[in-house]
């Protein structure tokens, strides 16, 4: 009976060793070293992992993957962006610096939004970032050359500026002088307030947040003249017959007109100029200003 007793022993001693044996094996298959894909498979997996992590790298990849252009303008311009009250969204904004959207959202092959602000939001909308793109009769200028990024011009021919009055006053205004410490109104941030503080002496200037509210100004007595682009004057002019516009012009004005983008946007604002130049060389953008000036005489009957 003892001899079977220490068999038994033995036995069960034999199998814990077993089952440890087994267990440790187990435990090594379990922490093998996984099979490494082979080299291309590998390549094909980081290159995934790239394009599923990757951000566009900047402005102009970003519009193109999204398929949409945001260009911000004033639309109280006209000819260069104006509003049909006929029409309704995206196809009430009329005018030459629209069909010029349009042209480079093509050339880009996306979409076009127009995003429709205050002159003074359109600057600061750019120059923060905060939206794609600015056409509005953009003047070139070094301050706006610091704070974005130009283009090349667009429009450059001899554009002139100069002053609306009431049509009982022309007279009284033969020359640059004749407004001297008058009150003159322009809209705030535009070329005609720099050329209005540039060339006329001790004048009262007097800012407006649009060109309309400055007509008005004009028309109630408040100001005794508006410094205006002349193109957008006259058409206020054709529209009422108590205005007229002065004789006088200022001088040395002859106009840069460009394409705004975020500083740094170099990319995008290559290719707007890549855009402009086609655009140019088959000289559209006449012929749309030319359209635009039609229609927006029509509207203002």
């Amino acid at each position: 009976m003892k001899r079977e007793k220490m068999n038994m022993q033995s036995i069960k001693t034999i199998m814990t060793l077993l089952l440890a044996v087994i267990l440790v094996l187990g435990g090594l298959s379990g922490c093998a070293k996984k099979e490494e894909p082979a080299a291309a498979d590998k390549t094909e997996v980081q290159a995934e992992e790239k394009t599923e992590n990757t951000e566009p790298a900047n402005l102009l990849e970003k519009i193109k993957a999204e398929g949409k252009l945001q260009v911000i303008m004033e639309p109280y311009f006209a000819p260069y962006e104006f509003i049909d009250v006929n029409e309704t969204g995206q196809d009430q904004y009329k005018g030459a610096d629209v069909q010029l959207a349009k042209y480079i959202a093509e050339q880009l092959g996306v979409e076009l939004e127009i995003v429709p602000l205050e002159w003074s939001a359109v600057l600061t909308g750019i120059s923060t970032g905060k939206y794609n793109m600015a056409i509005s009769g953009m003047g070139y200028t070094p301050e706006r050359a610091e704070a974005m990024e130009l283009s090349d011009s667009y429009y450059d021919t001899d554009s002139k500026h100069g002053f609306v009055l009431k049509a009982d006053t022309v007279d009284a205004y033969p020359d640059l002088a004749a407004f001297t410490g008058k009150k003159i109104a322009y809209q705030k941030g535009t070329l005609q307030e720099m050329y209005a503080n540039a060339q006329v002496k001790d004048l009262v200037g007097k800012p407006f947040d649009s060109v309309q509210n400055a007509i008005l100004a004009l028309q109630s007595g408040k100001v005794d003249a508006v410094a205006v682009s002349y193109d957008n004057g006259a058409l206020f002019v054709d529209a009422n017959p108590d205005l007229a516009m002065a004789t006088p012009i200022f001088e040395g004005t002859k106009d840069v007109t460009v394409v705004a983008c975020p500083k740094g946007e170099t990319e995008l604002i290559e290719a707007v100029n890549e855009a402009i130049a086609k655009m140019r060389a088959d000289d559209l953008y006449l012929k749309w200003w030319d359209e635009a000036t039609e229609q927006a005489q029509k509207l203002g009957e």
